[in-house]
């Protein structure tokens, strides 16, 4: 039995790039709505909005924010 060490390397690899992907479309997403939220803007709508059109969505969110924080 033949072990293919350079096929689990790369098996392994791919993983945790695709892990990292996952993550940072989920810490983008949390930053997104917690940011609208503060604002005083609707934060469900804007996830939404950036879910279905990552990273596009949350591209747009930034640049078209409020510049101030609304306490």
């Amino acid at each position: 039995m033949e072990v293919d060490v350079f096929g689990s390397i790369v098996a392994i690899v791919v993983m945790l790039l695709v892990m990292a992907f996952l993550i940072s479309i989920v810490v983008s997403l949390l930053w997104l709505y917690r940011d609208a939220e503060r604002r005083g803007k609707t934060g469900c709508m804007w996830l939404l909005i950036a879910f279905f059109t990552w990273p596009w969505g949350v591209i747009a969110y930034y640049l078209l924010r409020d510049k101030q924080v609304t306490l």
